[in-house]
């Protein structure tokens, strides 16, 4: 085996035990972190229920005026929205 092929295969060998031991702290970390919200869920104590509302207050007269309502009889004839055309009786 030639020197070039040495430093290959120990290379890879080097990068197969790096990601290993990342992947190993990485999966100890996540137990960890399971572990501890699973302690702080365990003794959390569940709040009673709370509801909070608002309303905020008008202030001053409403920018837009507002029309009185308008009554329409149902025996009247309905326009059919265009200008140009006679109303369908």
């Amino acid at each position: 085996m030639s020197a070039s092929g040495r430093r290959e295969m120990a290379y890879r060998h080097y990068v197969q035990k790096q990601m290993k031991q990342r992947n190993r702290a990485t999966a100890r970390a996540q137990k960890a972190a399971n572990r501890q919200l699973k302690l702080k869920m365990k003794s959390a104590v569940p709040s009673e229920p709370q509801i909070t509302t608002s309303v905020e207050g008008a202030k001053g007269a409403s920018s837009e005026p507002v029309a009185p309502p308008v009554t329409v009889s149902a025996s009247s004839a309905i326009p059919n929205g265009t200008d140009n055309e006679p109303a369908q009786p």
